[in-house]
C-alpha cells in the first residue's frame, strides 16, 4: 500500500496549484459563472480519467518488460517533485488569459491531451503510487476515478470562488508557497526511498 499521505499530499499540490485547467475555470467561472463553467469541467474529468488510465497501463508494461523501470520511475518523480518545490517557492502570481467565450465540454476533454502539466502529473502519479501496488483493472480503474473526481473539486473550487482564491493567493502566497513547497518535499523524500533512511538516522 503507497505511502497515503504522502499520495495526498502530491494530488492536493498538483490538482489546486495554479495550471491550465484552474485558470481556464477561474476565468470562466468570474465571467461566466459555475452553471456554464461544468460544462467544461465535465469534459475535463472524462479527459482526466483517459490520460490516467492510459499513463497507468504505460507504466505496467514499462514495468514487465524492463524490471529496472520502478525505481527509475521513483527517481525521476523524487526529482520532478523537488523541481515543482523549488518552482513554487520562487514562483509569482498567476495570470490567466481571457476569453470571450465560456469554454466547452469538448475543450474540456481534448485540453487535456495537450495539458503538460496534467501529463507529467499522470505519469508521476501512477508511477509511484498506483501501478506498483496496484494491477487488476477495476483497482486501476477506481483510483483513476478517484484521481479524476479529485481534479474535478480542484477546478470546481476555482471556478465557484474565482476572483477571490486569486486574491487570497495574492495575499497569503509566501506561506501558502512554503507549505506546499514543504509537502511536495515530504512525496519526495517518500517515493524515491530517502524518507526511511531519514527516519532511521534520526532513531
Amino acid at each position: 500500500m503507497p505511502n497515503v499521505f504522502a499520495f495526498l499530499s502530491y494530488i492536493f499540490i498538483m490538482t489546486l496549484t495554479p495550471g491550465p485547467n484552474n485558470m481556464v475555470c477561474l476565468v470562466n467561472g468570474s465571467r461566466f459563472g459555475f452553471r456554464q463553467t461544468f460544462h467544461f469541467i465535465a469534459g475535463l474529468s472524462i479527459g482526466v480519467i483517459v490520460i490516467m488510465l492510459g499513463c497507468s497501463y504505460l507504466n505496467l508494461s514499462l514495468s514487465r518488460f524492463i524490471p529496472s523501470f520502478r525505481p527509475i520511475a521513483e527517481a525521476l518523480g523524487g526529482l520532478y517533485m523537488l523541481y515543482l518545490a523549488v518552482r513554487i517557492l520562487r514562483s509569482e502570481e498567476a495570470t490567466a488569459n481571457t476569453n470571450t467565450h465560456s469554454a466547452t465540454f469538448a475543450m474540456g476533454i481534448g485540453m487535456q491531451f495537450v495539458n503538460v502539466k496534467l501529463l507529467l502529473y499522470a505519469l508521476t502519479v501512477t508511477a509511484n503510487f498506483v501501478t506498483p501496488y496496484y494491477e487488476s483493472f477495476i483497482a486501476v480503474f477506481l483510483i483513476c476515478v478517484f484521481l479524476g473526481c479529485c481534479s474535478v473539486m480542484a477546478a470546481s473550487c476555482w471556478a465557484l470562488f474565482g476572483t477571490a482564491i486569486q486574491r487570497f493567493f495574492g495575499q497569503y502566497r509566501k506561506p501558502l508557497n512554503m507549505g506546499m513547497a514543504l509537502l511536495l518535499l515530504y512525496a519526495a523524500l517518500s517515493i524515491s526511498g530517502m524518507l526511511p533512511r531519514i527516519e532511521l538516522l534520526l532513531k
